[in-house]
């Protein structure tokens, strides 16, 4: 048996489709239901923002952090499970994709509170997805978070001193995130619902990848050494 000394370029490419629905995601839930569902750094800044100016929305934003929590406990408990880690990863990523398509359907609904509902099943899927790419352990990838991508970018360069090491999975990272939020903020201008479920239709694609049967090109990816 070989040992790669990269990544799992089947994983990698789960990953990257995940980080573009998460992108569609966050723009949408910033611009329709005005608090990010995953992206917690930014609704604790906006939680306090909004409470220092008297502003109304608070609770959506504790909403966020509570149900991503819980999205991130049920996660924590399938990784755990004696299972192989494409595999898990693969079933996580299936019961997002799924739970976000319900999340569309609800907001095509127009019921009342569509609002809380949707962005608490959003920040649900969030947690959840969160512990897919964690335990994927994929450097500068484990949340969909530019930050730590693009710091890493520079810090290994060639520039810095460094060796380039993974350049072209933080440069695709970095695409993936932008595309993916321009894609939800355009697509979400039309419909809202639509927009979830392209994002739920990315995911289910990436949890798809992670169970499919080899191929030939499948096999071709899984020979494919991604540094």
């Amino acid at each position: 048996m070989t040992t790669r000394k990269g990544h799992d370029a089947r994983l990698v490419v789960a990953i990257l489709l995940v980080t573009m629905a998460m992108g569609m995601l966050d723009a949408i839930s910033l611009l329709h239901l005005k608090m990010f569902a995953g992206y917690l750094t930014a609704s604790i800044i906006l939680i306090a923002a909004n409470i220092a100016t008297s502003q109304a929305i608070v609770l959506s934003g504790f909403e966020a952090i509570g149900c991503f929590y819980l999205g991130a406990l049920i996660g924590g408990r399938i990784v755990r499970r004696e299972r192989a880690t494409r595999l898990v990863i693969g079933d996580i990523l299936l019961g997002v994709g799924c739970l976000m398509g319900l999340t569309a359907w609800i907001w095509s609904c127009d019921l009342p509170g569509n609002t809380y509902i949707t962005l608490g099943l959003l920040s649900l899927t969030m947690g959840l997805q969160t512990s897919a790419t964690r335990h994927a352990r994929l450097p500068d990838m484990t949340l969909p978070a530019a930050t730590v991508v693009l710091h890493g970018l520079a810090h290994n360069s060639a520039a810095a001193g460094g060796d380039n090491t993974g350049h072209w999975r933080r440069k695709a990272a970095i695409a993936a995130l932008f595309s993916g939020a321009l894609m939800g903020t355009l697509i979400s201008r039309q419909s809202v619902a639509e927009g979830i479920a392209g994002a739920s239709l990315i995911v289910l694609a990436a949890g798809g990848l992670l169970h499919a049967r080899p191929v030939s090109v499948l096999t071709r990816l899984d020979r494919m050494s991604i540094t």
